[in-house]
């Protein structure tokens, strides 16, 4: 037995010695136990609400235009209902506030949550977390304290757009972890509205000028000791297996859930650059990457090519404290576009996808103990159903496919 698979088969003993009470809330999805295709429900514990630091960034021309610490309230996860709650859709309310007394609401909105996945992490106290993943996506809209402020008038605080949809479609992820050992609830999240010619593309819903064509907007938290860096955060890549797939069939609502489908992916950069820039001298915040994702029943998804949308991964930074959750993790929020094949129905599409990469951060396995790699990617794609298959880009979406990759 080898160092690290020792390490786990230790730690694994003094979690079996943990409270009752807290190991009930780690537990599997169980969304991986049945063939192909077949309908099932997630298994899934209640969430509660987060309060924690935040940040809001603003790139302008792929560098750090704006760096503000704030604070943010993220109410507890509402499942979605439509005769019954929505296998894995929940609805999910940000407040991104000033910090201290009461707090000031900058930033608000409800944010539709699509279950990616979850598993086991060990932190350097040798506790034990359940982590659960969710892809984001939704509209932010800034509170009348705010634009009431004389700095809605700087476009670093106010995005170009603003004025036209009375919103901010952003996109992201949040993960919430429960620490088996101490019974205690935190989270890591990150949202992100892009550049023109991303989330404003031509003929896209909310396209029709030149918004902000060199500015984007990231929020995240927890925002202590988080460090902006959109140059030298690396990016996912290399080859990797034992994740999934998984289709929510949205034509069996509320029951969409489809079992998770075993996949493999290769992922290379085709080099990196910056799309929110005409000046050739830009930091290269974007690595345009290759992705392909093969599963087991027959599906498929994979960048589209030539792109109208490169598949990106927007770099982002990283946090920097060892002991509290994520760890030592690095940050790229990834979107762009990928056909999709669907190994249950045999429909093909080309689909805009979003989601998340993090890099590092505690050492990580399934519920069975196996080793998970140090590198997550998880995206979303933007269609509803087989009934409603045209490109959605920039706007509130429903998401059909969901891809997770783990690279070592």
């Amino acid at each position: 037995m080898n160092a690290r698979r020792l390490f786990f088969f230790a730690l694994a003993i003094g979690a079996s010695l943990a409270p009752r009470d807290a190991r009930a809330q780690c537990m599997p999805d169980l969304l991986d136990s049945l063939p192909c295709c077949m309908p099932i429900s997630a298994q899934l514990p209640v969430f509660p609400a987060i309060t924690q630091s935040s940040k809001f960034i603003c790139f302008r021309d792929c560098a750090t235009q704006l760096n503000a610490n704030l604070c943010v309230t993220i109410a507890a996860p509402n499942p979605v209902n439509a005769g019954g709650p929505v296998c894995g859709v929940y609805a999910i309310n940000f407040k991104v506030k000033t910090c201290g007394g009461a707090g000031q609401t900058l930033w608000q909105g409800t944010l539709r949550a699509h279950y990616a996945r979850n598993w086991q992490e060990i932190d350097q106290l040798a506790h034990t977390h359940g982590v659960w993943r969710f892809l984001l996506n939704g509209d932010l809209k800034a509170s009348a304290f705010l634009q009431a402020n004389a700095a809605w008038g700087n476009p670093n605080v106010r995005p170009g757009c603003y004025g036209n949809f009375n919103a901010i479609y952003v996109s992201g992820y949040v993960d919430y972890a429960f620490d088996c050992n101490n019974n205690a609830w935190t989270a890591a999240w990150a949202v992100n509205h892009d550049c023109d010619s991303i989330h404003h593309p031509a003929g896209s819903p909310r396209a029709g000028g030149a918004f902000h064509p060199n500015r984007s907007w990231t929020f995240l938290g927890p925002g202590a000791n988080f460090f902006v860096d959109p140059v030298n955060t690396p990016t996912a890549s290399g080859s990797g297996s034992g994740e999934s797939m998984r289709w929510n069939d949205w034509s069996t609502t509320p029951g969409i859930c489809r079992t998770e489908e075993a996949a493999s992916a290769q992922l290379f950069s085709l080099g990196s650059y910056c799309p929110c820039s005409t000046n050739p001298g830009a930091p290269a915040q974007y690595d345009d990457t290759s992705v392909t994702v093969v599963g087991a029943c027959g599906s498929f998804s994979r960048s589209h090519l030539p792109p109208p949308v490169p598949l990106f991964q927007k770099r982002i930074g990283r946090w920097q404290n060892p002991v509290v959750f994520p760890g030592i993790e690095d940050l790229c929020l990834a979107m762009g576009d990928m056909d999709a094949s669907n190994g249950c129905n045999l429909l093909f599409s080309t689909e805009n996808y979003e989601g998340v990469v993090t890099l590092g951060g505690n050492l990580a396995m399934t519920y069975s103990g196996t080793p998970l790699g140090r590198t997550f990617m998880d995206l979303g794609s933007s269609n509803k159903n087989p009934g409603n298959m045209a490109r959605v880009v920039g706007v509130p979406k429903v998401t059909q496919y969901i891809v997770n990759v783990d690279l070592p």
